[in-house]
């Protein structure tokens, strides 16, 4: 779960920092050196990137969730089917990390949200 939510909260803050630009290839600051055309490859290949970094989270929870049951449940490795308990060791494990996900994302999409709302609030009193 803490790996989980360092991992999601390093992403988060990349991409928040990162200036964000409009099809005009206007800034948040105000400024534009794009062509219209440029701005829009930029939003792109943000886009694009955003993805992949996505994908690559998405595949590195697998993978750790993959490695943290098997440590979990499986003792004796073997060439033999596993055994019923192991098999239920192994569901319980995956069901457990994916409720412990699905709060974190619920927590992060929460926060994110209020932020957007005071920073909403904050523009419109003009701070």
């Amino acid at each position: 779960k803490q790996w989980y939510q360092r991992r999601v909260r390093g992403v988060r803050d990349r991409t928040m920092n990162a200036e964000q630009y409009d099809a005009f290839g206007q800034s948040a600051s105000g400024t534009s050196s794009l062509h219209p055309s440029d701005a829009v490859k930029m939003q792109q290949a943000v886009q694009q990137i955003e993805m992949a970094v996505q994908i690559q989270t998405q595949m590195d929870i697998i993978k750790h969730m993959n490695e943290t049951c098997f440590e979990r449940c499986i003792h004796k490795p073997s060439s033999s089917p596993l055994g019923n308990s192991e098999r239920q060791c192994i569901a319980k494990c995956m069901d457990r990390f994916q409720d412990g996900l699905k709060v974190v994302n619920q927590t992060i999409m929460q926060r994110q949200k209020e932020e957007q709302m005071a920073a909403h609030d904050s523009a419109g009193m003009g701070l």
